[in-house]
């Protein structure tokens, strides 16, 4: 097979025994991959096998300890697989199969990514529909004890009416009493107390709302940046993701290791493609660099899982679980 190397055939100070070590010793080291790789795939079907038939002693009434077991070989299966796909990918390597970066997207990318990733933090500025609705909620509260206001001097009205019209001596006029001691300390109370609450938290719940004018008046339009800039790049991921698979190129380990080597038939190659490229706009987001583990290192101790690294990586993984169902 020609690399695009200078020949030598044909030059008189060419020794072929020169060569000839070397390049048996390279036959002889891609033949052994080639004969580690079928041995371990031949030990991958008898493990798998034995963890087939495990399983169906498990179905028919097995014991504990076959499920300890069927755990064991379960962990050694996954183990053989993923020296089968070293092994395959050392031998694609030294057959001259070329590699593709993924990770590699050029700075307009990583860009696009920036401008996504505000999306979140630009959001939390806005106020939301809940905190909308308390507003509107304390102003509505100041109209309502106005209202109050308004019933407790009309009743007041009556009252005296009732203690002008009648004797001193008459029930009627022993309850009118009454009731005006209650509608007086009514009155003064919402007067003294809770009118000029009201009003105070009706102001700033109206300044409130309009800084909220403010603030969605501005951020409203980055967002939609940050939205477009999200499309843009999930776009551009999932092609370079399409483009990688259709030239045969060998893809990174990572790649491999979260999601095979090709997307699986019918709708769930949707859901794979787009499970492919949001692990790829994290991994560009945060500077993902690591070949075996798709999403990097998990969280630290002490790190905070709420912010939104750790919530899209969660997001990730569940859609990951997902995909090897």
């Amino acid at each position: 097979m020609s690399h695009g190397y200078a020949t030598y055939g044909d030059d008189p100070e060419f020794s072929q025994d020169y060569y000839a070590e070397p390049a048996e010793q390279a036959r002889r080291d891609l033949d052994e991959l080639f004969e580690a790789v079928d041995g371990l795939r031949a030990a991958d079907d008898r493990l798998g096998q034995d963890v087939a038939d495990l399983a169906e002693r498990l179905e028919t009434g097995g014991a504990h300890q076959q499920q300890d077991r069927l755990d064991v070989l379960g962990r050694r299966l996954e183990r053989l697989q993923q020296q089968v796909q070293a092994l395959e990918r050392a031998v694609r390597v030294s057959d001259g199969v070329p590699q593709v970066n993924l990770d590699d997207v050029g700075a307009e990318t990583r860009a696009l990514a920036a401008e996504a990733a505000r999306w979140d933090d630009l959001h939390k500025e806005l106020v939301t529909k809940e905190q909308r609705a308390r507003y509107a909620e304390e102003i509505a509260h100041l109209d309502s004890v106005r209202s109050a206001l308004s019933q407790c001097d009309g009743d007041l009205l009556d009252v005296i009416g009732v203690l002008a019209s009648t004797d001193r001596a008459s029930r009627a006029r022993g309850d009118a009493e009454s009731r005006l001691r209650a509608l007086t300390t009514r009155r003064r109370t919402l007067l003294d107390e809770e009118i000029p609450a009201a009003v105070s938290a009706a102001d700033q719940a109206k300044l409130a709302l309009r800084e909220a004018d403010a603030v969605e008046a501005r951020v409203v339009p980055q967002l939609e940046r940050a939205e477009r800039a999200w499309h843009d790049l999930q776009v551009r991921l999932r092609t370079r993701i399409t483009d990688a698979l259709g030239s045969n190129a060998l893809l990174p380990a990572w790649f491999g290791h979260a999601l095979g080597v090709a997307p699986p038939p019918g709708t769930s190659g949707d859901a794979w493609i787009r499970t492919a490229a949001s692990v790829l706009a994290y991994r560009v987001t945060f500077g993902v660099t690591d070949q075996a583990l798709p999403l990097g290192p998990p969280a630290g101790e002490g790190a905070d899982t709420t912010e939104r690294r750790w919530t899209w990586r969660a997001r990730l993984e569940s859609d990951l679980d997902a995909l090897s169902v």
